[in-house]
């Protein structure tokens, strides 16, 4: 399998918040489209991987890997991606693999020389977030306010926040808010995929999201 990774066709589709990130890599070239237009994605998300299969000159039964973000996130824009990343592995014919939304969004950023914090807005004063040194996890998932999170930190350490929601952060005392916070990860993510299916394979057809707290339905 080791030989035959780098030559897939992948496609990828972050959900998790307000900006989606659809990339696809392919013999042809790396194609990537950012879209922030808020919780849109039932009506963006499709025609924007269509649009990266045009300029791939790809055919969707030539993809040989589907991945999407697993979670945590937006309840409905979670769905909405692992819907549309499974329909198009089931049309093609292709694996299937969920990558975590958080560790994903700190990608990139391991030169950084304290902590990379990942974070969401959960809403109702909270946030999704996690921690990382230098590419490892230091904490793990939590659905917290900002600032219970941030007292449980290492202290003395510099923080860099990051992904879509990082703004949340701005003005707050030790924190710096990533210029390129809402920057596309899709060269980040097709590599995190390859390395889960190299290592794992493609994840069941009935694998469904992960959540850090029950929907509002269940809550009522």
């Amino acid at each position: 399998m080791a030989e035959l990774l780098p030559a897939m066709n992948v496609l990828v589709i972050e959900s998790s918040g307000r900006c989606i990130t659809a990339a696809l890599r392919s013999a042809g070239g790396f194609f990537e489209m950012v879209i922030d237009a808020g919780f849109r994605h039932a009506e963006t998300l499709m025609p924007g991987v269509n649009r990266l299969m045009d300029m791939a000159a790809l055919a969707p039964e030539a993809v040989d890997l589907t991945a999407c973000s697993a979670g945590p996130g937006s309840f409905t824009a979670l769905r909405i991606g692992m819907a549309t990343a499974k329909g198009i592995a089931r049309g093609a014919g292709c694996a299937f693999k969920a990558v975590p939304a958080l560790p994903l969004l700190a990608a990139g950023r391991e030169h950084w020389p304290g902590i990379v914090m990942p974070v969401m807005d959960a809403r109702k004063k909270r946030v999704y977030a996690a921690a990382f040194r230098r590419g490892e996890r230091i904490r793990d998932d939590a659905d917290i306010s900002l600032e219970a999170f941030l007292a449980g930190l290492p202290p003395g350490e510099a923080v860099l926040a990051t992904g879509p929601d990082a703004g949340m952060c701005e003005g707050t005392a030790g924190v710096t808010v990533d210029p390129l916070c809402a920057s596309g990860r899709g060269r980040a993510m097709i590599s995190m995929a390859l390395e889960a299916y190299e290592r794992e394979g493609g994840d069941p057809g009935d694998l469904g999201p992960l959540y850090l707290r029950p929907s509002e339905a269940e809550l009522e």
